[in-house]
């Protein structure tokens, strides 16, 4: 496992007398590291220290945006310390993008006391209403983050991650075409609504999902913070809030549903929180890019589909194909499609 083969190599890294000493980590006293928490890019160690609160220490394995090196540990740590004075998300510590010592880019951060969102918590969906208003506040600058158009790139990368599903002869025919004449529908309303969404203005965390939340419970109420930043992009908000609220993120992990009354009520408190922004306007603009980011969500599920139930590949996570094969069922697909399903 790889991440038990990297730990001593990073223990070793973070015991050298230079970086033990840098003033953001002080590891001069007695400290340990263990295991914290696995991601498809990425392993988390979780360093505990006599002489101060606990550190994670991260460490990037792969880039899904496409950043070599170290330019993907660099990237997480430009929007670290961009979010530094706006509270919502860990507090960087210590970076080493070189590559020099370790064979990854290694980052070490806040430890963000908590637990994960629960969608059933009317207080918790208000702070994260709130956590992504203060984030969608923040200016960002396009030379140090990724441009993503609205409609157009989720178009694109839906058909991307679709096509060796539409390819796959394992696939069931029906379920093919209906995801065809999907994107057909979407590419149709890209063309049409495209202008509605303004040039990419707000930072988007792009994978707001319950566990990429901490939610730490306070007397004065829930304080809620995000971690995972790999992939923030430059986008319109409604990017973060149809991520939010669309079945496919809350029934991933949860099994969860957010009904018509809670959605409201998160965008009553989001809206209250960015009295900039006409509300009308965004939930307008909101009620178009759902269905996309949908799509985007159901054309991963494709993707994975072909690659999990590939020949000789052995099923480690049986509770995650299960959810995939749920959502790329044709009744699934018509509740989750309503307009874009009507006449297929």
């Amino acid at each position: 496992m790889l991440a038990a083969d990297l730990l001593p190599r990073v223990e070793s890294y973070l015991r050298r007398p230079e970086v033990a000493g840098h003033p953001g980590l002080d590891l001069t006293g007695d400290w340990a590291l263990r295991f914290l928490a696995q991601g498809e890019y990425n392993i988390n160690y979780l360093l505990e220290r006599d002489t101060g609160p606990p550190l994670v220490a991260r460490i990037n394995t792969g880039s899904q945006i496409g950043k070599p090196g170290g330019a993907q540990i660099a990237y997480e740590a430009a929007a670290l310390r961009l979010l530094e004075r706006v509270d919502v998300a860990p507090r960087l510590h210590y970076v080493d993008d070189t590559l020099a010592l370790l064979p990854y880019g290694l980052l070490v951060m806040e430890y963000l006391p908590g637990g994960p969102l629960r969608y059933d918590d009317a207080t918790h969906l208000v702070a994260a209403a709130r956590t992504l208003a203060r984030l969608h506040q923040t200016p960002a600058t396009h030379a140090t983050f990724i441009v993503r158009r609205a409609l157009v790139d989720d178009l694109e990368e839906a058909r991307g991650w679709l096509a060796p599903y539409l390819a796959c002869s394992r696939a069931p025919a029906a379920v093919r075409e209906c995801l065809a004449r999907l994107l057909e529908r979407a590419a149709d309303d890209a063309a049409r609504y495209a202008q509605r969404f303004p040039a990419p203005f707000a930072l988007v965390h792009t994978d707001v999902q319950a566990h990429n939340f901490v939610v730490e419970e306070l007397p004065g109420g829930p304080r809620c913070r995000l971690v995972d930043w790999e992939r923030p992009l430059l986008d319109d908000p409604t990017y973060d809030l149809a991520h939010f609220t669309i079945p496919t993120t809350t029934r991933w992990k949860t099994g969860l549903t957010l009904g018509p009354a809670q959605i409201d009520d998160f965008l009553a408190a989001y809206t209250t929180a960015r009295p900039d922004l006409d509300p009308v306007d965004l939930r307008e603009r909101l009620a178009i890019r759902r269905p996309f980011i949908l799509l985007r969500a159901v054309s991963w599920c494709a993707g994975a589909w072909v690659d999990y139930t590939g020949p000789g590949r052995a099923i480690q996570h049986v509770d995650t194909l299960a959810r995939i094969e749920e959502y790329l069922q044709p009744e699934e697909l018509a509740r989750l499609f309503p307009a874009w399903m009507e006449g297929i």
